[in-house]
């Protein structure tokens, strides 16, 4: 009952690939997704919505539901479905379910060539510009990936939460090969554009499409200009955390 969706048009594609990452550490799933939206000719074509919020809005005595949304949206041209929402779902069966109905609504378009997701990948002690690793559900796309210089996760990590990696085991599960693009961050609770330019780039080598991502560097340049206002007298702008995805 917590869980609806709404078909706005229906898509009929083959040979599709599909982009569907959500906002996690350093918001990188959702600035990828995001940006995809915004330079690619897209249409929204459906939307799931799940009511699972602990409270409900009050508007002058009138009560209504929270209803988090997360949108599909099709590029004819180069044949990309993106899925993307302004945040996860807190429940895992609610996370799972989520999967699951996206999935339906992507098998009733045709079979994907491949699935993508990305998030951010916590490195506090990065000292250059945002490295991306990968994973995938088949062994041929890791040596591919390894063969495009694509950095892999080997030993690094060993699990992968919430949307971004669980959409991965479901795609596994339901026999789509699918990519995991993370880009390393330092800092976990502020945006991290650098890291969303970073994972477009390698999905543009992988798909061959081109992606104007001058956007990011203006978003990190006013980011830097606002932060600088805020640095304290000893420079601290953040706590310190140990490495960690999802």
């Amino acid at each position: 009952m917590n869980i609806s969706i709404k078909m706005l048009k229906e898509i009929k594609l083959d040979n599709f690939v599909v982009f569907a990452s959500l906002p996690d550490m350093g918001k990188v799933g959702g600035l990828v997704s995001e940006h995809l939206i915004k330079e690619l000719q897209v249409e929204k074509f459906a939307e799931i919505g799940i009511f699972e919020k602990p409270w409900v809005k009050n508007e002058k005595g009138l009560v209504k539901p929270v209803i988090d949304t997360y949108d599909f949206y099709v590029n004819y041209e180069n044949k990309v479905i993106i899925m993307t929402g302004k945040e996860q779902p807190q429940d895992p069966n609610n996370l799972i379910n989520l999967c699951l109905t996206s999935f339906n609504i992507i098998k009733n378009i045709g079979i994907p060539k491949i699935i993508y997701t990305s998030g951010g990948y916590h490195q506090p002690q990065l000292a250059q510009a945002p490295k991306v690793y990968a994973v995938s559900t088949d062994k041929e796309t890791v040596i591919k990936l390894k063969s495009l210089g694509i950095n892999v996760f080997d030993t690094e990590i060993e699990v992968i939460t919430w949307f971004n990696g669980v959409v991965l085991g479901v795609a596994s599960e339901m026999k789509f090969n699918a990519i995991g693009l993370f880009g390393e961050i330092m800092e976990t609770n502020e945006k991290q554009p650098l890291a969303a330019k970073s994972i477009l780039k390698v999905f543009s080598i992988l798909e061959n499409i081109s992606i104007n991502t001058d956007g990011f560097d203006l978003e990190y340049e006013n980011q830097m200009l606002d932060k600088s206002k805020r640095i304290d007298n000893d420079g601290n702008t953040s706590k310190k955390s140990g490495p960690g995805i999802g």
